[in-house]
């Protein structure tokens, strides 16, 4: 498959979802509990919104592949997601390093009940709103940007 040149609407949909990545975060910082390591909170979801941004969402609206704000909002979820799996797999490998499981198997079931625990601390209405008005924002500022540049 050819590559494509980079464009100014991944470059921006990269910034967006950055800078939505961050404020997410910042929002669910309180309900993670006291003490709880959240150092690479922000870098790592800052992080992930410049992949999704750069590799998906930019991608899409440029070449017009579907309205903006369902990419918008299929491209925050997906930034939600994988900053959650990121962390329920350091989290398992740190608990795999202290011998806490005993097969493969369990430690790949690990991820996923780590990623149910901090699904738990995201699941309110602010968060899941800033996720879905936020991701339709981005979706519709960068289709913004797709139509204003080449």
């Amino acid at each position: 498959m050819a590559r494509r040149m980079p464009t100014f609407t991944g470059l921006s949909a990269a910034i967006l979802l950055a800078a939505l990545g961050v404020g997410v975060s910042e929002l669910s910082r309180p309900y993670f509990l006291e003490g709880t390591p959240l150092t690479w909170l922000h870098p790592v979801a800052a992080f992930m919104g410049v992949v999704i941004g750069w590799y998906f969402t930019g991608p899409r609206l440029h070449l017009k592949k579907g309205g903006p704000v369902a990419i918008g909002i299929t491209s925050s979820v997906a930034q939600a997601f994988l900053v959650l799996f990121t962390f329920a797999v350091v989290l398992m490998t740190e608990r795999a390093l202290r011998n806490s499981y005993r097969t493969v198997m369990e430690a790949v079931v690990g991820v996923f009940e780590a990623m149910m625990d901090y699904s738990d601390k995201i699941v309110h209405v602010e968060i899941i709103g800033a996720i879905v008005l936020g991701g339709a924002v981005v979706g519709l500022l960068t289709a913004w940007v797709a139509r204003h540049t080449r």
